[in-house]
């Protein structure tokens, strides 16, 4: 068997699994705070670009502390994946992260001049492939008409 064989025999038992790569941490927390109605499993943004799961207690109803950090909850806010809930709770806010908060920086709802600019981008990129196109045909020709001239003119 050669190696072309082998990696189509690996490539045919990566697609025929559903999932080839699980995150056993987030399952087994998710487990844990279904079992435990005082705990919620929570998606912790660090101020330093990392990401932790935690299973943390809630204290008086509707907040948690992680970190010395008070974040408020509300079940609207929770995500959900198959049969898993939690929450996205950044280190630098007090409320989680949700569809209903409001757009800070840029939407990529219609935006009008970035509409355009990108359509202007493309037509200027065809623009230039034809006129590319152009060029090298009146090149070729020339070059064509000269090895003529030169074989019966000159």
């Amino acid at each position: 068997m050669n190696k072309l064989e082998e990696l189509e025999m690996k490539l045919e038992a990566l697609s025929n699994d559903e999932k080839p790569f699980k995150d056993r941490r987030f399952e087994r927390l998710s487990k844990k705070a279904k079992k435990n109605p005082d705990s919620v499993l929570v998606q912790y943004l660090r101020n330093n670009r990392t990401v932790d799961f935690k299973l943390v207690k809630i204290v008086s109803g509707n907040i948690v502390v992680i970190d010395n950090k008070g974040h408020e909850l509300n079940p609207k806010d929770t995500w959900i994946r198959g049969k898993h809930t939690w929450y996205i709770v950044r280190e630098k806010d007090t409320k989680p992260v949700s569809l209903r908060d409001k757009p800070i920086g840029f939407s990529t709802d219609d935006h009008p001049v970035l509409i355009k600019m990108i359509l202007g981008a493309v037509q200027k990129k065809e623009v230039q492939q034809a006129s590319k196109k152009l060029i090298g045909i009146l090149i070729g020709a020339a070059i064509v008409g000269l090895i003529i001239w030169i074989i019966f003119g000159g």
